[in-house]
């Protein structure tokens, strides 16, 4: 009987020593955006547009957002002369001509990354329409 009795020990210490050693760890599912869209999606020179970006995490993690243009439009809450903005919570953000904009019509985008500082990211870039002859206001 305690023969048996060290064997039990001795197997449980070592299937307790296995479990420390291998401890078992949840894997990261990237957040995925389901649209990116822009209103209005032609704008004039004096005019604003917003862009949204709806996405969801599989791991229902905390999402941050940055935003990236392509140096012709400013992002509100962006600094001065910088054309990004990283790590926000909002999933939407204003975005309007710079001074640089001066062709009759001219196609710019804006860029949306998001993630879940856990490592997994998704990105994408929507387009739309600057055009001179529209009034702003």
């Amino acid at each position: 009987m305690k023969k048996i009795f060290l064997i039990f020990i001795s197997t449980l210490l070592l299937v307790q020593s296995n479990c420390d050693d291998n401890p078992i760890k949840s894997e990261n599912h990237s957040p995925f955006i389901l649209t990116l869209a822009v209103f209005p999606d032609v704008i004039g020179p004096q005019d604003s547009a917003i862009v949204i970006c709806n996405a969801r995490d599989p791991d229902a993690d905390t999402l941050v957002y940055d935003w990236i243009t392509d140096g012709r439009m400013k992002i509100k809450g962006a600094r001065n002369n910088e054309h990004f903005l990283y790590h926000t919570y909002e999933n939407s953000r204003i975005v309007y001509p710079t001074q640089y904009v001066n062709t009759p019509v001219d196609t710019i985008w804006v860029q949306c990354m998001v993630r879940d500082v856990k490592g997994g990211s998704d990105g994408r870039v929507i387009r739309f329409v600057i055009r001179q002859d529209l009034g702003g206001g």
